[in-house]
């Protein structure tokens, strides 16, 4: 995909916010989505148009003006093409790679590396299987808490009770992956 100023902005943004405190509470949430919020993006991603027939928002991208919304997985990195969850991962490992990310996978119990975090990633695999890009969801540990961002249009929250209890209806566990800047080591 190519770079545009606003990703650029976002690059800078993530290097500048990783493992930092942020006053999430401060920012406008439909700025951004559930994966923007677990890679310390506070740059808007999205604007609203406006509410469809079915009651859904529409998005439009500010990033990149031929897709629906910025957040769909593969569309940072152009990695679009997939239909099983190894080439989810991989797309999902492109993104964030573009973005200046590494990412391994991990365990949900394994302590991560100092200037590391850890996430869980969740997707539709029935909708996978057919083919289709679907619903995701992520969620970041902070000080050993599970937090996420539900929604385009919700704010920030704690998970109340172990990750391993999570049910989000339609989504299966993809998996946990532990986050590093390019330039620091796993």
């Amino acid at each position: 995909m190519l770079e545009n100023q606003i990703l650029r902005e976002i690059k800078i943004d993530i290097r500048k916010n990783w493992c930092n405190p942020i006053d999430w509470d401060s920012l406008p949430v439909g700025n951004f989505n559930c994966f923007m919020y677990s890679v310390f993006n506070t740059i808007p991603t999205e604007i609203f148009e406006s509410f469809n027939e079915s009651g859904h928002i529409e998005l439009h991208s500010l990033v990149n003006e031929n897709v629906a919304f910025f957040g769909d997985i593969g569309q940072i990195s152009g990695k679009v093409n997939y239909s099983n969850v190894p080439e989810l991962v991989k797309a999902l490992k492109s993104d964030l790679a573009t973005l200046g990310i590494k990412a391994r996978k991990c365990f949900s119990w394994q302590k991560v590396r100092k200037g590391s975090v850890k996430i869980a990633f969740y997707y539709n695999t029935d909708d996978l299987k057919k083919g289709k890009h679907s619903n995701f969801h992520f969620l970041r540990q902070e000080n050993g808490k599970w937090m996420h961002k539900m929604g385009w249009n919700m704010g920030i929250e704690e998970l109340e009770f172990p990750i391993s209890n999570l049910y989000l209806v339609g989504l299966d566990l993809i998996g946990f992956f532990e986050l590093s800047l390019k330039n620091n080591r796993f």
